[in-house]
């Protein structure tokens, strides 16, 4: 069926006419989707790097806080008599705190070496009321370590390394704390030495003497020996081997020309 419209002079289908809705949508450009995409992951990337900065960056006052108690801290330790030579101020970041900083510092005494520090605010949690609980490191200086002044991670920090036979532990020291943390390596130096002249001299006082021999002669090592068996045998010590042969250690080689004393034969087990 087909009607006038007296309006407009024309015909008109009977059908309702078209709707805004049946316009085709109009499709964004590839350079549109790509700079849209590009946002998101802009705004992603930047959420996630406040989050890691959050975790990494210690609160305000923090590391003032841990310095006040683990300086406390040091004071509680002391033991009688006991005096700082050298202390400076050092941090540590350790995968166990995913690598967020503990603030502490480190004290050379006249007996030992000692690190005090504070660990990292927790992060899903807030940390209790009450007293701080304090990491307490002590290095007795007749105990093997060495402290030395180095570079870390890769250059971009500088700090204290201390080496022990069985870890390594690094203190991390700002600029502003740098000369103190030398004073610290060398206190701990000094005292390490002296400490091992002690122990060297009470040794040489209190060591029986081997008996000396007038005659030294040539040994050749043969397999599964010793140097303290070779020692036994021939009536001697591993110290006084080790000095003939000039042994930094007792480990010896199959084939070896060693200068031992000579025995007579029939004494020889």
């Amino acid at each position: 069926m087909v009607t006038h419209d007296p309006s407009a002079g024309s015909p008109v289908a009977g059908n309702a006419p078209s709707t805004p809705t049946d316009v085709p949508r109009r499709q964004r450009s590839p350079s549109v989707r790509l700079l849209v995409a590009l946002t998101s992951s802009t705004a992603l990337l930047g959420t996630a790097g406040l989050v890691a900065a959050a975790a990494v960056v210690p609160p305000i006052g923090a590391r003032r806080a841990a310095r006040e108690a683990a300086q406390q801290e040091v004071a509680s330790q002391l033991g009688p008599d006991e005096r700082v030579v050298a202390r400076a101020f050092a941090s540590q970041r350790r995968w166990t705190d995913m690598w967020r900083e503990s603030f502490g510092v480190v004290v050379a005494t006249d007996r030992r070496l000692l690190y005090v520090g504070a660990p990292p605010t927790p992060l899903l949690r807030p940390r209790e009321d009450g007293p701080t609980e304090l990491l307490v490191e002590s290095y007795p200086y007749d105990a093997a370590f060495t402290l030395e002044p180095r570079t870390l991670f890769r250059g971009y920090m500088r700090g204290l390394v201390l080496r022990t036979p069985a870890a390594q532990v690094d203190f991390i020291v700002d600029d502003g704390s740098w000369t103190t943390a030398l004073m610290v390596s060398q206190a701990s130096a000094a005292a390490r030495k002296s400490v091992t002249r002690d122990e060297e001299a009470l040794n040489a006082t209190t060591r029986a003497p081997s008996a000396p021999a007038e005659r030294y002669v040539v040994y050749i090592v043969q397999r599964g020996e010793t140097l303290t068996g070779l020692a036994r045998r021939f009536r001697s010590s591993p110290d006084v081997l080790r000095q003939l042969n000039q042994l930094p250690t007792d480990a010896i080689k199959v084939g070896q020309r060693l200068r031992v004393p000579k025995v007579d034969a029939d004494t020889v087990p």
